[in-house]
């Protein structure tokens, strides 16, 4: 079977940007719901746009860590009470629930969230930081890699994760992130081959808003990489 990672966008805050990242190949799109965020997006607003597009969508589906659907939908949360993201998750038909922030494994062994559809960001600085990534692998929860950027900065932020750090780790089941776009996502899978690719920033005219031609010229460039190391 032929190597292709799963393609998450993220940060979406409107109906025509979701239909854009999917018709193009995105297998989940992410809705964030931590309020400091530039990509910010009010669980009502989310809901609404989640709705059409589960409606519209199809039959086709989507398949995303454990998940087959016709639209897999990530919702993206920082230390945020487990209550709060359980009722959103539920009011809003959201399939993932990615946590972003500062979460501990006591943290998500005590939230009552089924460790399967969480999808745990753990933010790479050094070497050292590998092992929280084993430690969250061995307790069963999905990790995905991104940069760490500083204190308080939780993603999107566009700075590319270190390769170097990357490159004695297997990465066949872990989602990277940290400035990906069409300019090095051949690197990235030649590199390290990970299950998945989680982009926002570098497709976007302005935090929120993308841009169609940089989704496409991302997408291009990603099957002439997969096609290159087949």
């Amino acid at each position: 079977m032929p190597y292709i990672p799963k393609i998450k966008i993220c940060g979406i805050t409107n109906i025509d940007d979701a239909y854009n990242a999917l018709n193009l190949g995105a297998d989940t799109i992410g809705f964030i719901f931590y309020e400091k965020s530039k990509r910010y997006i009010p669980a009502e607003t989310a809901k609404i746009i989640i709705k059409e597009l589960r409606e519209t969508a199809g039959k086709n589906l989507k398949n995303f860590l454990s998940f087959k659907r016709n639209i897999i939908i990530t919702g993206v949360f920082v230390n945020e009470n487990p209550e709060k993201i359980k009722k959103i998750a539920r009011d809003v038909d959201i399939d993932i629930i990615q946590l972003s922030g500062n979460e501990s494994l006591n943290y998500i062994e005590e939230s009552g969230i089924d460790k399967n559809i969480i999808l745990k960001a753990v933010h790479v600085k050094e070497e050292a930081d590998l092992d929280i990534i084993y430690r969250y692998r061995e307790a069963g929860v999905n990790v995905l890699v991104d940069a760490f950027v500083g204190e308080g900065e939780f993603g999107g932020t566009g700075v590319q994760i270190n390769l170097d750090i990357m490159k004695n780790l297997n990465a066949g089941d872990l989602i990277i992130a940290g400035g990906i776009g069409h300019d090095n996502i051949e690197l990235i899978i030649k590199s390290i081959k990970p299950y998945g690719i989680d982009l926002s920033s570098k497709i976007e005219d302005l935090p929120g808003k993308k841009n169609y031609d940089k989704m496409a010229l991302f997408f291009k460039n990603f099957r002439r990489a997969l096609y290159a190391a087949a």
